[in-house]
């Protein structure tokens, strides 16, 4: 499978010379299976450049959105997905079951008070909710999807993607500290072993004082889990609107230096909007 960033920011667009390196485009994140079939996790405002880049391929797009949750961050880049106006795309939607409701409502809550022109119903894209990952695994083209619920305000899933024996994690805005970390062994288990993780690191920890409960983590409690879940590759995400590219910079450093020691992770970088990852 290749993945591929195309939003990494948290909580609002951040765009500004500060931020070219790690990009200022919020959560959206493409996962190609070696069949073909295209995964995308999150429909933050990278979802724009995604739309962009698959109008200029000039054939229909078919896709399985997966939600993680719906906060705003998340859902902004939706409603300017331009392949959604297009009667030949399919979008399949999945994840965490509240979060079609809010995409939806982003668009019209049918009481006349939507955040933006066009209703939900006058789209012309067939969408498809399949509420599956509530229930159990999701199949995709010899790809088998699990879902984890998360430590966030109003709740929320992570993603195990598994496919040809390589697999990667998807974990955003989730809290590895709520209730003092005893949810921890459960995290290391959905994430052992895999080949890549990629997890929420929006805060530092002399930032939790004032933000504890908000929903998300620190670059130390990702490290932590990665090596308790014995993960091979960390890509550190979700940063904070406020931080610049030297900033990201130096938390990269900083989760270097706690891993250094230790069997894993092999590499640890921060989520740059546009980079490519490719699991054999």
């Amino acid at each position: 499978m290749e993945i591929k960033f195309w939003g990494t920011r948290g909580s609002i667009p951040s765009p500004g010379p500060h931020t070219l390196e790690f990009g200022g485009n919020t959560s959206c994140v493409e996962v190609l299976l070696n069949s073909g079939r295209r995964l995308v996790i999150d429909g933050g405002t990278g979802l724009r450049l995604l739309g962009k880049h698959l109008m200029e391929a000039a054939s229909p797009v078919s896709i399985h959105l997966l939600l993680s949750h719906g906060h705003w961050d998340h859902l902004l880049g939706i409603p300017f997905f331009t392949p959604i106006y297009q009667a030949s795309t399919e979008i399949l939607v999945d994840g965490w079951p509240p979060a079609f409701q809010a995409m939806t409502r982003v668009f019209d809550s049918h009481m006349g008070d939507g955040f933006f022109p066009v209703a939900f119903d006058h789209l012309k894209a067939r969408i498809d909710y399949l509420n599956r990952l509530a229930h159990g695994p999701l199949e995709v083209e010899g790809a088998r999807i699990d879902a984890i619920p998360t430590n966030h305000p109003q709740g929320g899933f992570g993603f195990r993607i598994k496919e040809d024996g390589h697999t990667m994690v998807f974990i955003t805005d989730s809290e590895l500290g709520a209730d003092r970390g005893q949810r921890l062994p459960e995290f290391a288990e959905f994430v052992r072993d895999c080949d890549l993780l990629i997890h929420d690191a929006q805060y530092l920890p002399e930032d939790f004082p004032e933000r504890r409960g908000w929903g998300h983590s620190t670059y130390e409690e990702v490290v932590t889990l990665a090596r308790e879940g014995g993960v091979h590759n960390l890509i550190l995400t979700h940063h904070d609107p406020g931080r610049t590219d030297a900033e990201v910079e130096k938390i990269i450093e900083l989760a270097r230096q706690l891993a250094t020691g230790g069997p894993n992770p092999h590499y640890i970088d921060a989520a740059r909007e546009g980079a490519c990852y490719r699991l054999p």
